[in-house]
């Protein structure tokens, strides 16, 4: 953390009333308390469903700090700020309600970590303010969701074991998603169909959004094609039918950022791939093609 001053809290969740972030709030509830080695709060525009999720709580979090504060109002958003040293951001999609929240952080200080799967919005970010957070200090953190902490994470794992073992990082991975449960909240689908719609709009979006590198550095690119999954596909190395799996894009390019904020650490000439395996066979391949097919109705659909 940062800020040096004391601070009425350690990290607010805002967006606590979210699908995402009820989650957040009981998993910090159960493990943290309220008022003990974390101080921690809530953070919305609408006080009473904050007040009503307190309600849910129970006994246990009748104590739990509220705090108001609208994704549009600069005022509270840098009040917010102030009284806290980390923010969790749940209020999506991020293009559309993001940038106030981020730009209050990297003024006060505070460091900050999303859900955000928009690489279009993401790298917006990067060119606005990551100069002026080293200034300040604040630590903005993108896509420490779900989606792409297990790719990220993994191949950062992948790496120090490669390393320990025989001397070098892996010069190419593959991940593959072969099972997964849960599904899309309400604000994963809108924020796919925000960036589907800005894409469409504008040629020179699309085109950036195709770079796997587009939210490195401009001095980290790679003389190396990327592979890109773009339909069904047999694999193998797997001996499996592929598909396209519908973060790969997304993660791509995480991936590749992380490797260039440490200096190309797994090489300039790294490269990377995602896709959902769907099995052997005919149903394997019949698979492949209805998840090529359902992905290509759905983004023509939010186009």
């Amino acid at each position: 953390m940062t800020k040096s001053a004391e601070t009425a809290h350690d990290l607010v969740v805002f967006g606590a009333t979210s699908f995402v972030g009820q989650i957040l709030t009981r998993y910090l509830l159960e493990t943290y308390g309220v008022g003990k080695s974390v101080k921690w709060a809530i953070a919305g525009r609408s006080e009473s469903k904050l007040n009503a999720l307190k309600s849910e709580l129970g006994d246990n979090g009748k104590d739990l700090p509220v705090i108001l504060a609208d994704a549009s109002d600069e005022a509270a958003l840098k009040s917010m700020c102030e009284q806290t040293r980390v923010i969790i951001s749940t209020v999506g999609p991020y293009a559309l309600y993001g940038e106030p929240l981020v730009q209050a952080c990297v003024r006060s200080g505070t460091d900050y970590c999303d859900l955000t799967g928009e690489v279009q919005w993401i790298g917006k970010m990067v060119q606005r303010y990551e100069e002026e957070a080293k200034a300040s200090g604040a630590r903005i953190v993108h896509c420490c969701g779900f989606d792409s902490i297990p790719s990220d994470m993994g191949v950062w794992f992948l790496q120090n074991q490669a390393e320990q073992t025989f001397g070098e990082p892996c010069r190419d991975v593959r991940m593959r998603v072969k099972t997964a449960k849960g599904e899309f909240s309400g604000g994963t689908v809108a924020s796919l169909m925000n960036a589907v719609k800005e894409a469409s709009a504008d040629p020179k979006l699309r085109k950036q959004m195709a770079n796997p590198f587009s939210i490195c550095p401009p001095e980290h690119r790679s003389k190396t094609r990327q592979p890109s999954l773009k339909g069904a596909e047999f694999d193998k190395t797997f001996n499996a039918w592929l598909a396209p799996f519908v973060m790969g894009a997304i993660n791509t390019r995480v991936v590749h950022r992380s490797n260039a904020m440490q200096n190309a650490r797994y090489g300039k000439e790294f490269t990377y791939d995602e896709a959902m395996m769907t099995g052997r066979g005919t149903k394997g391949r019949l698979a492949a093609y209805a998840i090529t097919g359902g992905l290509a109705a759905f983004f023509t659909a939010s186009a």
